[in-house]
């Protein structure tokens, strides 16, 4: 049995593409472990416990489910290349050669590895035979990796679809904002402009950028929360950008640019004032520079203003030799996007027909009547007629 675990051992040290799998810490103690079986019965105690604590910290109840996890998601040339369509038959061989190895680590027989333990340092016998297990997983599947890097990518983007850059660094966003199509009332060419757009994005055509403003709470933002949860849009990723970090686009262009998924940049609420530092990076990301937008970025932004930079009488009667250019040149941020899209309050009709749907969706029966004067009512007090109030007043009803 030492000799099985020894030409594991061995193997694992092996391993080229996916040489990385060896830094994990439960990989790192399963090799620590394997190394100590004969000789150290310390070292081995206290590596087996790391692994068991490294997997199950991590959520999985077994060494093959926490194998799959990082090899699916974690970054590899590999998989890179396996995205793009570029991996050659040498490659995939070595990296097939390698998850043949790590099946053999990932269906290990925790009792037996026990047993063998216990033979090994027969004076802690009984301390080795107490030790808790892990299941027994089952093999790695190497067509499976394949398949989930040809349609998902690799690495963080392969994990989810909505994320935060700010200073300098992604994050996921573990539970996004859910809205689908049915939630969505109103506004209905808005909408489709959106997505028409953003299936040319996903086409591998030539997108504009977007730029959605008007009357707060028309639902510019919710337009493109929306996107993330049409199913023939999979393959689309939506990274929400913060306003501080605005001057760093142009690091996250070039990190999203060599991935196969399509991105929508996304920045809301967008103003900017007069000696703002992110207004440069924006205007160089919607028109370039030297360096030319990727084909799979385009950047999506709402706003209640239509020309972005906050102006003021002072601005018009400074002392700028040139002051009638200065004033255009920081008002023509919006005619950077390609794609200027305006939201505006309902009027009466409209706002008393999307409580009405919103009434029907939520189950609330009320007498059409007074639904209507509980709604104009609730209006006049909370300030105008649009789907953020209309769903607040929807939302009280839900409170009596």
């Amino acid at each position: 049995m030492l000799t099985q675990y020894r030409k594991l051992l061995l193997n694992l040290k092996s391993l080229t593409t996916f040489r990385s799998v060896l830094q994990l810490p439960a990989v790192r103690a399963l090799t620590e472990l394997l190394n100590a079986l004969n000789s150290q019965p310390e070292e081995a105690m206290q590596a087996y416990g790391v692994l068991l604590y490294e997997v199950r910290e991590a959520g999985f109840q077994d060494l093959s489910s926490y194998l799959a996890d990082h090899l699916r998601f974690d970054e590899s040339a590999f998989g890179r290349a396996c995205a793009k369509g570029a991996n050659d038959a040498l490659f995939s061989d070595a990296a097939e050669k390698d998850v043949r190895i790590l099946s053999e680590a990932a269906t290990l027989d925790f009792d037996a590895l026990k047993a063998c333990l216990a033979e090994s340092f027969p004076e802690h016998a009984d301390t080795m035979m107490a030790l808790p297990v892990l299941k027994r997983g089952e093999e790695l599947d190497f067509s499976e990796l394949v398949d989930s890097f040809v349609h998902n990518g690799v690495g963080i983007f392969a994990r989810g679809r909505a994320f935060l850059w700010e200073n300098g660094a992604l994050s996921m966003v573990r539970n996004p904002d859910h809205i689908d199509e049915a939630q969505m009332i109103g506004y209905t060419w808005q909408r489709q402009e959106v997505m028409k757009n953003t299936a040319q994005l996903l086409a591998g055509k030539t997108a504009n950028n977007v730029l959605l403003h008007g009357d707060s709470g028309t639902g510019k933002s919710a337009t493109i929360k929306s996107l993330i949860n049409v199913p023939e849009f999979y393959n689309l990723r939506v990274v929400e950008v913060a306003k501080s970090s605005l001057g760093e686009l142009t690091q996250l262009v070039r990190l999203v640019s060599g991935h196969t998924q399509k991105f929508i940049l996304y920045i809301d609420d967008l103003t900017f004032e007069r000696e703002d530092k992110g207004y440069s990076a924006l205007k160089t990301a919607l028109e370039g520079g030297l360096e030319n937008r990727p084909e799979n970025v385009a950047i999506y932004a709402t706003s209640n203003r239509r020309h972005l930079v906050r102006e003021t009488f002072a601005d018009r009667q400074g002392g700028d030799v040139h002051r009638e250019e200065t004033i255009q040149e920081r008002t023509s941020l919006s005619e950077r996007f390609g794609l200027r899209i305006v939201y505006l309050s309902l009027n009466q009709k409209e706002y008393l027909n999307m409580v009405e749907i919103m009434a029907r969706q939520a189950g609330i029966e009320m007498d059409p009547e007074q639904l209507g004067r509980k709604a104009n009512q609730w209006e006049i007090q909370h300030g105008g007629r649009t789907p953020r109030v209309a769903r607040q007043f929807i939302d009280s009803l839900h409170e009596v």
